[in-house]
């Protein structure tokens, strides 16, 4: 059992509630978790069955055939439904449980929104974010190079920070909002390392490693020199590295002040790995950062509490792998 001395600052007594339940979340049954965010998004539920959005498919299909990035966002679908809704998209974004957040109207076809349409402009949404269209998020390493685990793996576009993608992201937050609460999920293929920085948890060097087996493999031969029988007489020849990092889009981005004109040597090889961990998992707080803003305007800080990352994932993307003994169970088979 917590106890919490109230007469400490209120920062101080909400730090210690919030480590007492991140201790604790683990033991609540995920049935009693559902109840109570349910109960929770009712009080603040936003009734949006006036709000329509008018979406040119043909127009973001054209676009995506030239090999063009729509920076701005205005020819994809993602663009259309940002543009339209603007910063008030709380107000559409905090429906009941399986209802949709507005209503979609493909301009130029028939299509008539039963619920449908509306899930099928996320499905395209979400195919929009993982493909060259948009410049929020790129194939991670493991992806590119097809090695290591995760290869199927998206992540977030360290070079994506101007202002108005800054603002993409926050929206992209309240779209993983809306989908707890109405779960019409995203179709989003992102790294555990994702996950857990949008949770505010720390992640580790095997999180990287599902982004980046090369990089970690490069780091964990670095540290291993002593035991592989090399010394620092030898280390001349073995390589000319600065204290930089090689982030997920390529660029370069110093580990320490100063280094660029930092020699990594055989003494500080295992200060070099540390940091270019700590780098490398921190590539992209910036934008982590708006997409949880975005994502706390439609869900309550509590919720992210009392779920692991693993949790948080299903909530927002939906049961990926597929239960066998579930699967016979609704199967039919003929002989």
């Amino acid at each position: 059992l917590y106890s919490v001395d109230i007469s400490r600052s209120a920062n101080q007594v909400y730090n210690v509630l919030k480590e007492a339940i991140n201790k604790v979340t683990q033991y609540i049954f995920w049935e009693s978790k559902r109840e109570f965010f349910q109960k929770t998004f009712e009080l603040d539920t936003t009734n949006t069955s006036d709000v329509g959005i008018n979406i040119y498919r043909l127009v973001a299909h054209e676009f995506s055939q030239t090999g063009k990035v729509d920076t701005s966002a205005k020819k994809t679908i993602f663009g259309q439904i940002y543009h339209q809704l603007g910063d008030n998209y709380p107000d559409f974004f905090k429906t009941e449980m399986d209802n949709k957040s507005f209503d979609v109207k493909f301009i130029g076809e028939g299509a008539v929104d039963g619920g449908g349409v509306f899930r099928e402009t996320i499905a395209q949404l979400c195919e929009e974010l993982q493909s060259h269209v948009l410049p929020l998020f790129i194939k991670t390493p493991n992806n590119k190079n097809n090695v290591g685990n995760y290869r199927e793996k998206w992540t977030i576009n360290p070079a994506a920070t101007s202002h108005l993608h800054l603002k993409f992201f926050e929206f992209l937050g309240g779209l993983m909002g809306q989908a707890i609460r109405s779960r019409n999920y995203l179709e989003l293929s992102l790294p555990n390392l994702f996950w857990k920085l949008l949770k505010g948890q720390e992640p580790n060097s095997q999180d990287l490693e599902e982004v980046d087996r090369l990089q970690m493999k490069h780091l964990d031969d670095l540290v291993a020199m002593d035991q592989k029988g090399i010394d620092n007489f030898d280390w001349v020849s073995i390589t000319e590295e600065k204290f930089v990092a090689i982030l997920s889009d390529g660029s370069e981005k110093e580990i320490k002040q100063g280094g660029r004109e930092i020699h990594l040597s055989f003494s500080n090889r295992k200060e070099y790995a540390e940091l270019v961990i700590k780098t490398r998992i921190h590539e992209a707080q910036l934008q982590i950062n708006h997409i949880r803003k975005g994502f706390l305007r439609v869900v309550p800080e509590c919720i992210l509490e009392m779920v692991n990352h693993e949790e948080l994932e299903r909530m927002v993307c939906g049961v990926v792998e597929i239960d066998i003994d579930i699967l016979k169970k609704l199967s039919l088979i003929h002989i």
